[in-house]
Parts: structure tokens; C-alpha cells; sequence
């Protein structure tokens, strides 16, 4: 196989497809492992005995070309010889050296997995700090760099507190819950399977030390974009301030990522993207710190939540989202001490929702509005059309608007209604609504109705519909390069996937919803389209 410093999605998808053969509802723990292994990280898996944790790591050996493997089950009375290797009878005697034998032990090995990690006693943990964060072992004068690829440790629970496991514990950067096999049919397929427990993976797909020494080198020049780090910054906000509904206070830090941590997370992600085939971190990326930064399973949901509000802000600021509800809510206000005096046959009609008047039906469940300026051109002997909308960004009810073709192609002419004026109230097909007023007791938002206004001020509306449509386009191209990434992502499962893709949609939702805004105002203001 030839050095490049590139990968081939497509062949590691095929290597974790040959992974996973014979293991049912293991995908994620699977991809986090060989992940893991290629970032030069651990792993650290929960769950009861007997759902396949041990498995997983004997698959991750033969990920890799001519790897050796060391496994051990933890007890209290492990001691380190038999981790590390007994030690060396003959140099204790003849040379008067305190070193062990290391050969078919954890120092010799290219993964390891330690089962109830959190039984291991001082000497063995202590070890195990500079192993994991290092690579390398001290044994007796030698500084040994280990072969090391991979180390999964496992347990059915977190370590105990007060019991100095808190070191070993964060170096455990990634982090995945093992669960028996949900669905039926891949239970009894399971159950019923013959077929050898570690499956052949063809040589051809396998890793090679020298592959994974020019990959870790492709990984160090991953981009790490400003986009990137704007969303880190975020999540460590979010983190310090935690989520109202954990936080027993509002200064309590619901959660603790320590420097390192995150240091060492961005490698991660770098790995994540290079093996994705990718020059730079994307944003469906980063959602693998879901499988970083918990600390007990039943925060993973605490978690994903603040994962997905940073996101969501993110993106939003990356397409001036909050610059643009800014200029709006300015430009209304500006407006609005601009606007002319209104007719005096309107004096005491009560405007809602800044733009319309309401009318008055009988039933509390169906609210009616129309635009204020279009009250006011209303003939009171001739009929004008109009049509009756759905608004569900604004009012939540349905909105009387002025029927025109170009606009409404669609309507049926049964469904046109003829409008015409009377004082403070509108007769619908010749039924006839009051309209409310400041003496009605409905509590709704006052204020003062938008008239006609200067030719400026549309052409600040112009422009602002301009910075929208230039956030769309920008939004629109992330969103197809955001999509096409966590579609086709190596790590992430569908649900980090369909948080990815929510995302996307919220900030869409509110561009639209400022544009939908701004076109109101300009309706409002008498500039139909």
C-alpha cells in the first residue's frame, strides 16, 4: 500500500462494515474505538456485564495490520506484574535492576482492554496516567515509547468519588454507553449466529503502523476554522452556566471540562475530519463531543441539549441571524416615530401586534386580524376583495389581506371575500365584525399603527431585504456542505446526525422569519409587492 498522507472514506467504511459483522447495535461504540485508536486516544466503555464490551476490542485489533493485544479483568488484588510484565529474576540478581519482563503484557501490546478499570489499586493506576497520556512506560532505568494504538477500559459504573479516580477518569477522552440489543430481530439473529465471535477482516483494509505515522501527520494540519472555535467558546459558556433545568443554582457548574480535555478534543476532531476525508472541522465534527464532555449517563440528554442550543447559535451568527433581528426591530422602531398621524375615523382603534387591527368574531379560539393600513383604504360603500391567511410567525391566528391575483393564484373564487368599511368595525360578506378598540378589555399589545412612509425608509427596507436574501444564500451554501458532511459522517449516528440537520432548519426558520417580518412591514407601510 502506498504512503499518503490521505485517507479513503470509502475503504474505512468498508473496514468498520467488516468491524461490526456479528455485532448488533454496536456501530457507534465500534467507530468511537477505531477513532480512538487512530487519534492516538482511549476509550472508555459502560455497561452491564455481558453486552459485548470485550468484543469490541478484540474487533479493534484486527483493524490493524500484524497488531498484538493484552486484555485483563481488574480485580482488587491485581497487582502490576500482571499488567506490566513479572519482574526480571536474572537482572535483579546479575546486574542488581529492578526491571520487568514487558514481553505478552500491556507495554508490548498495540491495544489493550482493562475490564472494571476502576478496581485497579494506586500502583497499577499510577502507571496507567503516563501510559495513557504519554504512551510511553518507565521500567526501572528505561523509558519504554510503547507500541500502543488503542486502550479500552471498561466497566458496568463510574468511578466511586473520593477514591483519587478523578486523574485516571479524564483521561479517558472518549466515552460510550454499551446497552443490550434493543430490537428483536437483531436479537435473535444474534442468538442464533454461528458464525465465529471475530470475524476475518481482509488484509487489504487493514491500518499499518507506517499508514497511521503519515496519517497523525495529515491530522496536525487539519484547519481548525474560526467557525469552530466561535462554537467551543460557546459550548464552554454553556457548560460553566449549565442548563437551567440541572443547575441547582444559577452559578453551579454543571459541567467540568479541564484544559487538556479540550486539547486533546480538537485532535479528535481533526482525526474525525481527516478520516472523513476533509481538509478543515466542520460543525458535524464538533458533535462528537457529545462522546467527550459527559460525566454520567444520566447527563448525556443535559448535554445534547446544550450542544444542539450552541450549534444553533453558531450558525445563526455565522449568518447575522441576531445583526439582522437587531436592524429589524430598529428600523420598526424608527418607523414608527416616524409614521404620519392617522385618519381621524381610526382615533381609538386598538392596533395589536404592531401592525393590525382585530376583529371581534364570538369565538375566543379563532383570532382574526387585518392590517391596519388596509383598514384604512377600505371603501365604505364599494366591496374589495380579500382573502383570509394563515400567519404562523406573527399573530398565530389568520390574517384579512387584500386579494390579488399575482399573489394568490391558487385561491378558489368562493373563498374571495368581499370587504367594505364601516366605523371601527368591517362588514365580511355582509356580516358585520366590530373591530377592538382601547375600551375593550382583551389584553394585546398596543401600538401605533404604520401609515404610508417616506420613500428612505423604503429604501432602508431595500436594502435590509438585501442583507436577508445575501444570509439566505450564505446559510443556504452551509447548510449543503454541513448536510452533505453528516450524511455521509464516519462517527456520528443518526441522532447526532438529526441534530446536525435541526440545526440547519432552526436558523433557516428564523431568517425566514425576519424576512416574513420585513415583508409585513413593508406591506404595513403600503409597499405591496
Amino acid at each position: 500500500m502506498s504512503e499518503t498522507n490521505e485517507t479513503n472514506p470509502g475503504r474505512l467504511r468498508l473496514l468498520l462494515s467488516a468491524l461490526n459483522e456479528g455485532l448488533y447495535e454496536k456501530e457507534q461504540a465500534v467507530a468511537l474505538a477505531l477513532l480512538s485508536a487512530v487519534a492516538g486516544e482511549s476509550l472508555f466503555l459502560l455497561g452491564p456485564p455481558g453486552v459485548a464490551k470485550s468484543m469490541i476490542a478484540r474487533r479493534l485489533k484486527e483493524a490493524f495490520a500484524g497488531a498484538s493485544s493484552f486484555e485483563y479483568l481488574m480485580s482488587r488484588f491485581s497487582t502490576p506484574d500482571e499488567i506490566f510484565g513479572p519482574v526480571s529474576i536474572s537482572k535483579l540478581k546479575d546486574e542488581d535492576r529492578y526491571e520487568r519482563v514487558t514481553d505478552g503484557y500491556l507495554p508490548s501490546a498495540d491495544i489493550v482492554f482493562l475490564d472494571e478499570i476502576w478496581k485497579a489499586g494506586p500502583g497499577i493506576q499510577n502507571a496507567l496516567l503516563t501510559v495513557l497520556n504519554e504512551k510511553v512506560y518507565r521500567n526501572g532505568r528505561q523509558l519504554i515509547r510503547l507500541p500502543l494504538k488503542g486502550l479500552i477500559a471498561a466497566s458496568n459504573e463510574l468511578p466511586a468519588e473520593g477514591e483519587g479516580l478523578e486523574a485516571l477518569w479524564d483521561r479517558f477522552l472518549l466515552r460510550c454507553v454499551v446497552t443490550d440489543i434493543s430490537r428483536n430481530d437483531l436479537f435473535d439473529r444474534m442468538i442464533t449466529d454461528t458464525a465465529p465471535s471475530v470475524p476475518g477482516v481482509p488484509e487489504e483494509l487493514k491500518l499499518t503502523a507506517r499508514e497511521l505515522e503519515v496519517w497523525r501527520w495529515g491530522m496536525d494540519r487539519i484547519v481548525v476554522p474560526e467557525i469552530l472555535l466561535a462554537f467551543i467558546h460557546r459550548m464552554r459558556d454553556e457548560l460553566i452556566r449549565g442548563d437551567s433545568v440541572d443547575a441547582v443554582s444559577a452559578t453551579e457548574e454543571v459541567f467540568r471540562v479541564s484544559d487538556r480535555r479540550w486539547k486533546k478534543a480538537v485532535n479528535v476532531l481533526r482525526a474525525s475530519a481527516f478520516l472523513n476525508g476533509r481538509s478543515e472541522v466542520r460543525l458535524s465534527d464538533a458533535m462528537l463531543l457529545a462522546h467527550v464532555l459527559w460525566d454520567a449517563p444520566d447527563r448525556r440528554e443535559a448535554l445534547l441539549r446544550l450542544l444542539s442550543r450552541a450549534l444553533v447559535q453558531t450558525i445563526e451568527e455565522t449568518c447575522r441571524v441576531q445583526l439582522l433581528q437587531d436592524r429589524m426591530a430598529a428600523l420598526r422602531d424608527e418607523l414608527r416615530s416616524q409614521v404620519r398621524s392617522e385618519a381621524p375615523e381610526t382615533k381609538g382603534m386598538k392596533v395589536v401586534h404592531s401592525f393590525y387591527y382585530q376583529l371581534i368574531t364570538g369565538h375566543s379560539s379563532r383570532n382574526i386580524f387585518m392590517y391596519a393600513s388596509e383598514y384604512k383604504q377600505l371603501d365604505k360603500n364599494r366591496p374589495t376583495p380579500f382573502v383570509l391567511v394563515t400567519d404562523r410567525y406573527k399573530t398565530g391566528g389568520q390574517v384579512l389581506k387584500k386579494y390579488e391575483k399575482s399573489r394568490y393564484p391558487s385561491v378558489f373564487p368562493k373563498d374571495i371575500l368581499q370587504v367594505v368599511a364601516r366605523p371601527c368595525a368591517v362588514v365580511v360578506n355582509g356580516k358585520e365584525y366590530p373591530l377592538l378598540t382601547e375600551k375593550t378589555t382583551d389584553e394585546l399589545p398596543d401600538a401605533e399603527p404604520l401609515g404610508l412612509v417616506d420613500e428612505q425608509w423604503l429604501e432602508v427596507m431595500k436594502r435590509l431585504a438585501e442583507e436577508i436574501k445575501e444570509s439566505k444564500a450564505r446559510l443556504q451554501t452551509f447548510k449543503e456542505q454541513e448536510t452533505d458532511c453528516a450524511a455521509g459522517h464516519l462517527f456520528l449516528d443518526e441522532g447526532l446526525r438529526n441534530r446536525v440537520e435541526d440545526a440547519l432548519r432552526a436558523a433557516s426558520f428564523s431568517l425566514n422569519r425576519i424576512e416574513n417580518e420585513l415583508n409585513e412591514l413593508q406591506y404595513a407601510c403600503g409597499n405591496s409587492r
